[in-house]
Formats: structure tokens, C-alpha cells, sequence
């Protein structure tokens, strides 16, 4: 009888485990989300890229880049605020989304294209 209850206990165990992966330093089984097992997912979730890191010109230095997006009224660290709200706007959000518009249509201008990883 203990021998069919050790036996029990280590094929439950074995049909559990067959589903887990060890990936990124974590067991991941079926119902982990992927990204905590992908390292390169996990990295882009915990670090995500500033909205002006999107915007690319072939042969263009970091410096070059940040001195052009601040010149369009980004941060210097590729993120940006809203300045200020015009009448009508209801939030930061709508005053934010002008803001990225703007930004957008200034980079652009410049000869750069906004390009999602």
C-alpha cells in the first residue's frame, strides 16, 4: 500500500512538472504569462523605450537625436509632458496626446519615421 502511495505521489508530481519550463531564471508552467519566461519580453516589459526612442533617421547619433527631439519639446531623456491644457481639453490626457502629436509631426519633419518594435 505505501508503495502504491509513493507511486501516486510521484506520478501526480511527473504529469505537473510536464508543463514547466525553466526560462528567464523562473519555472514557468502553462499558465504563467509568457513574458516572465522570455528574458527579451521581460526586459522590454520592466524597461520599456521612451516615446521619442521610437522615432529613427539612419546615421544619426544619440546626441544628434536628443539635441533634435528637444528642440521639438521633448525631455532630453526621450519622454515628454504636456505643456500646458487649451481651453476645451478635458485632462492631461487630451493636453498629453496634442503634446505626441506635435512632437510626431516635428520628428518627422526632421526626416525621422516613428518605427514600433
Amino acid at each position: 500500500m505505501k508503495l502504491f502511495i509513493r507511486l501516486c505521489v510521484f506520478l501526480a508530481i511527473g504529469i505537473l512538472a510536464t508543463g514547466c519550463t525553466i526560462g528567464n531564471g523562473r519555472i514557468c508552467g502553462p499558465q504563467t504569462p509568457s513574458v516572465y519566461c522570455d528574458r527579451e519580453a521581460y526586459e522590454r516589459l520592466v524597461n520599456p523605450k521612451a516615446y521619442g526612442e521610437f522615432f529613427v533617421k539612419p546615421g544619426v547619433t544619440k546626441d544628434a537625436w536628443r539635441q533634435d527631439w528637444v528642440a521639438c519639446g521633448g525631455w532630453a531623456n526621450g519622454q515628454y509632458g504636456a505643456d500646458q491644457r487649451l481651453p476645451g481639453e478635458l485632462g492631461d490626457i487630451e493636453a498629453a496626446g496634442r503634446k505626441a502629436d506635435q512632437l510626431s509631426s516635428c520628428m518627422q519633419s526632421k526626416g525621422y519615421s516613428y518605427q514600433r518594435d
